[in-house]
């Protein structure tokens, strides 16, 4: 299940999507016909249209089963784990001397992801670059490396200096206003979303990105208006119907839940009935304050997507009262934060800040205020504006942080703590009179 307010602090996927509308003679292809279908599979990346994209790339592979370049994109955008590890493979047996030095550094740089092998990886990105500075994409990687590490000076200037070489690559300019929106620097964000929708205007993600800029600071009408926007230039764009998901859930408007997932369903995969109906089950449960909702019958399916990272886990253990339980699955997030600062330790801080975020939650619950407060700050530094879902779940985590130190007895601390929420989102900054409900001493 899409974590509501964990989702975009989960593992990426072992390949970057990496971009480029250049010229095709970059590319190792003997057949016109793939090669058109690879550019058009460049097209649609760059526009986050996974599915098109996935399509092109497909067919490319078809008409040319040598097409290296093609392969390598067909594993980012394919979810399907049993054929990426099949293509992978066949990378592998690639004769690499036929490719072009660009070629050789993506299939290389992917592999050593792929083997969870993040110092080869970094290691081939530095050797590329010194003799090619001003490949985009090499810079794209070392941007995304940078914004996933939350190293906002090093990936600003990565990504300004791609657009100096590449004005098309639009994608920078994206990434651009999410980082202004993970600092709180919210205007500039607005900015660099407008100017993303006008540099891009026949494409949905400006909308989308803009959609949840207005619903983290609370300009919910707005939004909404954007992420249909989004759906009406391309109806298959399926995380505007989570945002708009999303935005239900803000507004409490459960009301809503069964026509977004039936919207969805319709233009996205089937699968999603099942997500979305679970997903519905579960917001309404917790909004209404039914607490034992997972573990009733006929639920299962839905308690089994509930995970060591996600939020409305520890959520719902915590309030029905199942402490331990809540402590035994914040052990298994602990072991997988361990594996990742091996394989993967730009996710680190995020699967962190849950982590923090649940113990604190459990402390609470606990009765150990003190104790909860410090771990609530310990996810608060940890936690960024970074997009709608991060950006409301660090407003949640600072109202819980508000009620820790309340019940702690700092009541100036408390305060301030729920203006700066206010400040963000007045309309979120409502929820605190029950964000301790149903946790004991509420």
């Amino acid at each position: 299940m899409r974590r509501l307010w964990t989702g975009p602090l989960l593992v990426a996927s072992l390949a970057l999507v990496l971009l480029d509308c250049g010229s095709g003679h970059e590319w190792t292809t003997d057949s016109p016909q793939a090669l058109q279908e690879f550019e058009l599979g460049l097209e649609a990346s760059m526009k986050l249209y996974h599915k098109d994209a996935e399509t092109h790339f497909r067919k490319a592979v078809e008409l040319d089963p040598e097409f290296a370049a093609a392969k390598l994109r067909l594993v980012e955008h394919q979810k399907d784990e049993e054929e990426r590890n099949e293509i992978i493979a066949e990378l592998r047996e690639l004769d690499l001397e036929r490719l072009t030095p660009r070629e050789r550094f993506l299939i290389e740089h992917l592999l050593a992801r792929a083997d969870r092998q993040a110092a080869s990886a970094d290691k081939a990105l530095e050797e590329f670059l010194l003799d090619h500075p001003d490949d985009p994409y090499a810079l794209a990687i070392c941007s995304l490396d940078a914004w996933k590490s939350m190293d906002w000076e090093k990936a600003g200037r990565h990504y300004r200096n791609l657009l100096e070489i590449d004005p098309n690559w639009v994608m920078a300019q994206n990434h651009l206003g999410y980082m202004a929106m993970a600092q709180g620097n919210f205007a500039e964000a607005e900015e660099l979303f407008r100017t993303y929708e006008y540099i891009a205007p026949d494409q949905a993600n400006p909308h989308d990105s803009l959609g949840e800029l207005l619903t983290l600071v609370g300009r919910y009408d707005e939004a909404r208006q954007e992420l249909e926007q989004a759906l009406a230039i391309k109806p298959d764009f399926c995380a505007s119907y989570q945002h708009l998901f999303d935005l239900a859930v803000l507004e409490g408007r459960t009301e809503d839940f069964v026509g977004i997932g039936r919207r969805a369903a319709e233009h996205c995969d089937k699968k999603l009935q099942e997500y979305y109906r679970c997903a519905s089950l579960l917001w309404t449960a917790f909004l209404q304050g039914s607490y034992g909702a997972p573990w009733e019958v006929g639920n299962e399916k839905c308690l089994e997507q509930l995970d060591e990272s996600d939020f409305l886990a520890y959520q719902f253990l915590n309030r029905s009262g199942r402490l331990a339980a809540a402590s035994d699955l914040e052990e298994e997030l602990s072991r997988r934060i361990k594996e990742m600062e091996e394989s993967y330790p730009a996710g680190v801080k995020g699967q962190r800040a849950v982590l923090h975020h649940a113990q604190g939650l459990r402390l609470a619950a606990e009765g150990e205020y003190h104790q909860a407060a410090e771990l609530f700050r310990a996810a608060d530094h940890d936690l960024v504006y970074w997009g709608e879902g991060i950006g409301i779940m660090k407003l949640y985590n600072r109202l819980s942080l508000a009620w820790a130190l309340e019940k702690a007895g700092d009541l100036e601390a408390s305060s301030r703590m729920i203006e700066s929420v206010r400040k963000v989102n007045p309309y979120f900054a409502e929820v605190y009179p029950g964000i301790g409900r149903g946790l004991p001493g509420a």
